[in-house]
């Protein structure tokens, strides 16, 4: 079993995620037009690629991938693997392996008290998790 703060780990990916977006675009509407146009590029330390429905960040080393679509009322939608590569590549929580079953245990509780959700979509319960 991994030993980490994982409340503290999703706090940092969703403030990661909002500084980008904040530089990129304040507004949800103008920052989905904009990602429409500006498929990849560079601001304010942050290199970004989105693809599909998804967007790729890096930033000091630190890889955040997340999703945005289908717009609903959670703004930022992550896989076990989009938030294990935030952990390693992230120094400092001194993480160098990490098993997506491992991930899943710490994330679960999260899911049970209602911080995080998972999508549903035509009644299919996905491992994507949205906060």
């Amino acid at each position: 079993m991994i030993n980490i703060a994982i409340r503290k780990v999703l706090n940092d990916y969703v403030a990661f995620i909002d500084c980008f977006k904040h530089q990129f675009s304040p507004e949800m509407e103008e920052f989905e037009q904009r990602s429409r146009r500006n498929r990849s590029g560079h601001i304010g330390g942050f290199n970004y690629q989105f693809h599909g429905a998804g967007c790729r960040l890096e930033k000091d080393g630190i890889v955040c991938e997340f999703d945005f679509m289908p717009t609903n009322e959670y703004p930022i939608k992550f896989s076990l693997w989009g938030m294990k590569e935030f952990i390693l590549t992230n120094k400092g929580y001194g993480i160098d392996k990490l098993e997506e079953s491992e991930l899943h245990e710490v994330l679960y509780p999260l899911v049970e008290d209602g911080t995080l959700v998972k999508l549903v979509l035509g009644g299919v319960v996905w491992e994507v998790y949205q906060i």
